[in-house]
C-alpha cells in the first residue's frame, strides 16, 4: 500500500498550527521510521496518515480498497473487552466479517504476534504484562488485514527482551510485504531496519530519505533535537581514526568491523586511540528552537488570571443559584452567561463537546424517563404515555445538572491545580481552630477537580482507539451506546490506576496534614479581583431574585 501526502497542514481547534506544508511519498512494502522531538508534530502526522484526523489543507491518498490500522503508544487506552478474543473480535465485527470466520482469524493473528490462542484467548487483556498488551493491540490491528500498519512508539515502556521481540515481529511484518510506519524515539533499534526515515522539526519535514545518510551525517538529527544512534556515533569516530573502512549500518556491523580491526591499547602517557562517543546535544551552541505550537500561543482573557479565591466565590454562588432555580428563565440566563465566559476564555468548543457527549445520552434517557405517565398521559408514543408537566420538570432538572457540570468544567479549564488548592485552603483555614485538617480537604477537592480535564483526555484517547479499530464514523454517530459501554471499564481502570499512583506519590513525599507547608502559589488580591467579586455577587443575586419571582 502506497501513501501520498501533498502539501498537508493541520491546525488545532484553537488555531495553533501543528503541521505546515508537508509532502511525502511512502512506497508499498516498506518500513518508514518517523521521528522527532516532542511537539514536532510527529503524533499528529501519524493520526492524519491513519485517517483519524482530517488535514486543514492538502490531501492524503492511499491505495483504494485497503484499510489502515494504527497501534497507539499506550496499550491501556486500546483494550476494551473482557477477554483477548472479544477484544480482537471487535474490529472484525465492525468491518462485517462473518462470525464463523472470526475465531480462525483471531487464532492466526495471535500466533503471528507470538501469543498462543489456547493460552491467551480467554484471558483478560487488562491483566497482561506490558509486552503482552502491546502484542494483543498489534494482533487486533492485523486481524483486519490492513494495507498499512502504523505503530506509535511501539517499544516505549518495554524491557529490552520484550522490545527485542517486538522489533523481530516488525521485521517479520515488513518481510511479508506489509507497509509499515513507525513513530519512535528508539533510533538505535529501528533506524538499521528502515527503508526510509522522516525527521520532523517544528511541524515541518526536516529530512526525508535513507537511514544511511543520517548515520553518516549526524548533524541532521542533532539539528532536529535528536541524538544519533550509538552505533553511528561510535562508527563515525572509528572511520575517522582508520579503525573501520566504512560507516556501519547497525550495531551488529559495528561490532563485526571492530572484531576484524582490534582497538590498539591506550598509551600510558597519551590519549586513548578512540574515545567514547559523546552524546549529541541538540542546540548546544544555539537557543533551543520553538515548536509551531509555542510560536502561536492561544490567547488568554484577563479574567482567567484572577485570584483563585474570586473563582471559588463564583463557583460557590453559581452552584447555589443553580440549585435554587426551579424555572426555565434563570437556567437559560445562566446558560447564556456560561457560554459568554467560555468564549472569552477561548475554551475549545470541540473539547467541550467531547466532554459533554457521554453525559448527553444519559441525561436524555433520564429526561424521557421523568416524562412518563401511566395514569393520565397528555399524549402517547405507541404504548408509552407522557405528560407535559413531567417533561417540563424533568427538562429543568436535567438542564440544572448539566449547567452545574458546565460550571465545574469551565472552572477547571481556566484554573490550574496549585491556585485551586491555595484558594480553597485560604477559605477553610478558620476550621483549623476546630481541629479539622483542612489540608486533607483542600488536597482532595483540588485533585478531584483536576481529574475532570484528565478524564476528558483519556476519553478522547479511548474514543480515538475505538475509531481506529472500527468504522471511521464522524459526528454524533461516534458516541453510540455500544461505544460508551465499551469505554466504561477501561476508563474506570485508568481512574483507579491514577488514584493509586497519586496515593503512592503523596505517601512517598512524606505528606503530613498536620504540618504547615510553603505555598507553591502566592495569593495576591488586586482591585481587579475586588471588581470581579462585586460583579459575581451582583449576578448571583440577580439570578437568585429571578428564580424566586419566576
Amino acid at each position: 500500500m502506497s501513501i501520498q501526502a501533498e502539501q498537508i497542514s493541520f491546525r488545532y481547534t484553537d488555531g495553533r498550527l501543528a503541521l505546515r506544508d508537508i509532502s511525502l511519498h511512502i512506497p508499498p512494502g516498506t518500513l518508514t521510521v518517523l521521528c522527532g522531538v516532542n511537539g514536532s508534530g510527529k503524533s499528529t502526522l501519524l493520526r492524519l496518515l491513519a485517517g483519524l484526523a482530517v488535514p486543514s489543507s492538502g490531501q492524503i491518498r492511499h491505495d483504494a480498497g485497503k484499510s489502515v490500522s494504527m497501534v497507539f503508544q499506550q496499550p491501556e487506552t486500546q483494550l476494551f473487552a473482557g477477554t483477548v478474543h472479544k477484544d480482537i473480535e471487535y474490529g472484525l465485527a465492525e468491518r462485517g466479517v462473518p462470525k464463523v470466520q472470526r475465531t480462525k482469524i483471531i487464532a492466526s493473528v495471535l500466533q503471528q504476534t507470538g501469543l498462543a490462542y489456547d493460552e491467551f484467548a480467554a484471558r483478560s487483556p487488562f491483566l497482561l504484562s506490558g509486552g503482552e498488551k502491546r502484542r494483543v493491540c498489534i494482533a487486533g490491528a492485523l486481524a483486519v488485514q490492513p494495507g498499512l500498519l502504523i505503530l506509535d512508539e511501539p517499544t516505549a515502556g518495554l524491557d529490552p527482551q520484550a522490545a527485542g521481540a517486538l522489533l523481530d515481529l516488525v521485521q517479520e511484518l515488513r518481510g511479508s510485504g506489509m507497509t509499515l510506519i513507525v513513530g519512535t524515539h528508539d533510533l538505535d533499534s529501528f533506524l538499521p531496519a528502515a527503508d526510509q526515515v522522516i525527521v520532523m522539526r517544528q511541524g515541518t519535514v526536516h529530512y526525508d530519505g535513507p537511514a544511511s545518510i543520517l548515520a553518516a551525517e549526524p548533524c541532521l538529527l542533532a539539528e532536529a533535537g535528536l541524538t544519533p544512534p550509538a552505533y553511528a556515533s561510535i562508527g563515525r569516530r572509528a572511520v575517522e581514526r582508520g579503525l573501520l573502512e566504512a560507516m556501519p549500518h547497525s550495531l551488529e556491523e559495528l561490532l563485526a568491523g571492530l572484531v576484524q580491526h582490534p582497538l590498539p591499547l591506550p598509551q600510558a602517557d597519551g590519549p586513548p586511540a578512540i574515545a567514547a562517543a559523546p552524546q549529541a546535544r541538540a542546540g548546544a551552541d544555539r537557543p533551543a528552537g520553538r515548536s509551531l505550537e509555542s510560536e502561536q500561543p492561544a490567547a488568554r482573557s484577563g479574567w482567567q488570571h484572577l485570584d483563585p479565591r474570586v473563582k471559588w466565590l463564583g463557583m460557590l454562588l453559581g452552584s447555589l443559584a443553580l440549585l435554587a432555580a426551579d424555572t426555565l428563565l434563570p437556567l437559560l440566563l445562566t446558560a447564556g452567561l456560561l457560554a459568554v465566559l467560555a468564549v472569552s476564555a477561548h475554551v475549545s468548543w470541540r473539547r467541550a463537546a467531547r466532554f459533554f457527549r457521554p453525559f448527553l445520552v444519559m441525561f436524555l434517557f433520564l429526561w424521557l424517563l421523568s416524562g412518563l405517565s401511566w395514569s393520565s398521559p397528555d399524549f402517547a408514543l405507541g404504548p408509552v404515555g407522557f405528560s407535559y408537566a413531567g417533561i417540563l420538570r424533568g427538562g429543568i432538572s436535567v438542564l440544572r445538572f448539566l449547567l452545574l457540570i458546565a460550571l465545574g468544567f469551565l472552572f477547571t479549564e481556566t484554573t490550574t491545580g496549585a491556585p485551586l488548592q491555595e484558594g480553597l485552603e485560604w477559605a477553610i483555614a478558620p476550621l483549623r481552630a476546630l481541629g479539622i485538617r483542612t489540608r486533607n480537604w483542600s488536597l482532595a477537592v483540588s485533585v478531584t477537580l483536576q481529574f475532570v480535564p484528565w478524564i476528558l483526555g483519556k476519553l478522547a484517547q479511548l474514543q480515538l482507539a475505538l475509531r481506529s479499530r472500527g468504522r471511521r464514523t464522524r459526528g454524533p454517530g461516534r458516541w453510540s451506546p455500544r461505544q460508551i459501554v465499551l469505554m466504561i471499564v477501561p476508563l474506570l481502570i485508568l481512574v483507579l490506576g491514577m488514584g493509586d499512583e497519586l496515593a503512592t506519590a503523596v505517601e512517598s513525599r512524606g505528606y503530613d496534614p498536620a504540618r504547615q507547608r510553603t505555598p507553591v502559589y502566592q495569593l495576591s488580591w488586586s482591585r481587579r479581583d475586588t471588581a470581579a467579586a462585586l460583579c459575581i455577587l451582583a449576578v448571583a443575586a440577580m439570578l437568585w431574585w429571578i428564580a424566586r419571582i419566576s
